[in-house]
């Protein structure tokens, strides 16, 4: 047939009438053997649904399967091969399990009206097996899915509390799994869940996520819920740079369905911070910007210790040392690393800035930080007016001699770094310039020069 197929792609036009012809009756005759093929198949297949019927009935199972029908189609549905399309084949295979099932359902109305066993010996068995050896076979292969059933598809249980919280974490095994699984009581066999999921080929298809498993569900329901059942699933949450209490607050209520009032409350919560080996009255500041990793609404507390110990595992020794060669707490090196995260975005500029406030701070100056009174306005940043200069708080550094109480956001990286190694020149003012920077003044008449200067591109800007 090979050779037919290649004269019809390839020489069709070219051949005679009577060529034509003789390739006409030759694939008339394939595709009579194919039919006849095809309804031996379909008679096959009728014959096994018949007895799926039988042993589901001898089970107490109903015969109609919504589960396994999906199942079907969808396997059906990798079949395709063009001409055929997967909408045709779908289409057939429906008709072919509609009439099926219409077998099935007649055999349970009507007692069993078809002689299975006979036609079986006649078309597969008769000649392996007489009569009471074929019944022995059938015996055996329903003890067998007895035993299947009981097996994988009975409840198990477990002791204690239901539900029972189980976490699968991120690259985890499946192996893994099982183990903990076995351990904590919830299966009573590792073999017979590991056979379960080869069985659903759901080895790597179970998802990490923290689940809350009922009691009394069978292997093949734990596999069903690892692959597709609810759960908190694992997230990716992103610590930006200069990132408050309020907003990552926000996000993580978007992101990961963690109760925010609950974030804010243990945040700020003392004895909870200081728990954490932090001198500080809320974690403001110790919330390491950086990509995590957790599962949703997890608990503020695991949450926060998350953060938190990425700030801890930033904070080398080394950098501790130098906090310590500069007569800063660590506590006071993150405030100023707030206020230089504040002031700017560029990397570049930082320990530029850091120099200003270190050189102010050495000579008794205020450090008029602008970021530290937008951190005291009640609905955001905003436009800073000179009434909002006069608000009295130890936050507003325009009033108080010296850093604040406390960071007013969380620092990343370079802001931190800035703070511990500020360089050295003899700055003492800047003033933002037309390009998203900074200028930076040794005295206080060259300061107020690029502050007129800024302010007059202001106005141009908004006569333009």
């Amino acid at each position: 047939m090979e050779n037919i197929y290649k004269k019809i792609e390839t020489e069709l036009n070219t051949l005679s009438f009577q060529e034509r012809e003789e390739i006409l009756t030759k694939l008339r005759t394939e595709v009579d053997l194919i039919d006849k093929e095809i309804v031996k198949l379909l008679s096959s297949r009728t014959l096994h649904s018949v007895l799926i019927g039988r042993v589901k009935r001898s089970m107490g199972l109903p015969t109609y399967s919504p589960k396994r029908e999906k199942e079907i189609a969808e396997k059906i549905s990798n079949y395709f091969k063009e001409p055929l399309s997967r909408e045709a084949l779908l289409r057939i295979y429906e008709r072919i399990i509609d009439e099926s099932r219409a077998i099935q359902r007649e055999e349970a109305n009507r007692g069993n009206i078809f002689n299975i066993s006979s036609a079986f010996v006649k078309k597969g068995f008769g000649k392996l097996f007489n009569k009471k050896e074929l019944l022995l076979v059938i015996f055996f292969f329903i003890i067998i899915l007895t035993l299947l059933y009981y097996t994988f598809f009975t409840s198990n249980y477990y002791s204690g509390n239901s539900p029972v919280r189980f976490e699968i974490k991120r690259g985890e095994t499946f192996n893994s799994v099982v183990e903990k699984l076995y351990n904590e009581g919830i299966i009573p066999s590792k073999f017979n869940m590991k056979t379960a999921a080869f069985i659903y080929s759901a080895e790597k298809r179970i998802r990490a996520a923290r689940y809350d498993i009922p009691n009394g569900l069978s292997y093949l329901e734990l596999i069903d819920l690892f692959v597709k059942g609810d759960a908190d699933f694992l997230v990716q949450v992103n610590v930006y740079n200069g990132s408050t209490l309020p907003w990552l607050a926000s996000r993580l209520r978007r992101e990961a369905r963690i109760d925010s009032v609950s974030f804010i409350q243990k945040a700020i919560d003392k004895n909870f911070v200081q728990s954490l080996g932090l001198n500080a009255n809320t974690v403001e500041g110790y919330l390491f910007p950086r990509d995590y990793f957790l599962y949703e609404r997890s608990n503020p507390k695991e949450v926060i210790e998350l953060f938190v110990n990425g700030f801890r595992n930033f904070m080398t020794d080394s950098l501790i040392k130098r906090s310590e060669s500069l007569g800063f707490s660590i506590h006071k090196i993150i405030t100023l690393a707030s206020i230089i995260e504040g002031e700017t975005n560029k990397v570049e500029e930082m320990p530029v800035i850091s120099g200003v406030y270190h050189n102010r701070l050495k000579a008794g100056m205020k450090l008029q930080a602008d970021p530290t009174v937008q951190y005291l306005q009640m609905n955001g940043w905003k436009r800073l007016l000179y009434n909002d200069l006069q608000i009295d708080s130890p936050y507003n550094t325009y009033r108080y001699h010296g850093l604040p109480p406390g960071p007013i956001n969380n620092p990343g990286k370079a802001a931190i770094l800035a703070s511990l190694y500020p360089q050295k020149h003899n700055y003492f003012f800047f003033v933002a310039d037309s390009k998203g920077g900074h200028k930076f003044a040794e005295n206080y008449a060259q300061h107020l020069r690029y502050v007129r200067e800024y302010r007059e591109w202001l106005r141009n800007q908004k006569n333009n």
